[in-house]
């Protein structure tokens, strides 16, 4: 069965690299550019995973994780976090958040994906 993606950032070239990216892995891909839209998304979608960049107008990935995490309905939904300022500080942030993994851009794509798999491999049953 197709995974859904969840992936919020703000920036449009990383939205068309992750597109680009998770295309050759065949999921199912649902883009937005806030994390209050992201969070608005996931009232009438249930994705497999959570990509979230952390600096993001309206409401940054940090306190979207939080709020992911708080609500029982999104709580158990892996949850990717990406960044573009490495701070031991901001990693440990998203760890303790309840973050899968914490990713500094720029990124290997290619890790990425396999992140991903390893990540779905990891909670199939």
């Amino acid at each position: 069965m197709q995974k859904t993606i969840l992936i919020a950032d703000d920036e449009s070239y990383i939205l068309r690299l992750l597109e680009a990216t998770f295309r050759k892995g065949n999921y199912r891909l649902i883009l937005v550019r806030s994390g209050l839209e992201a969070l608005a998304t996931l009232e009438n979608e249930h994705p497999d995973l959570i990509i979230l960049d952390v600096m993001m107008p309206d409401l940054d990935g940090l306190s979207a994780l939080r709020q992911l995490k708080a609500n029982e309905k999104t709580a158990g939904i892996p949850v990717i976090v990406l960044s573009a300022k490495g701070h031991t500080l901001t990693k440990i942030q998203a760890e303790e958040a309840g973050a899968e993994l914490f990713l500094t851009k720029p990124f290997s794509p290619s890790q990425l994906l396999a992140d991903v798999s390893a990540i779905f491999d990891r909670l199939s049953p």
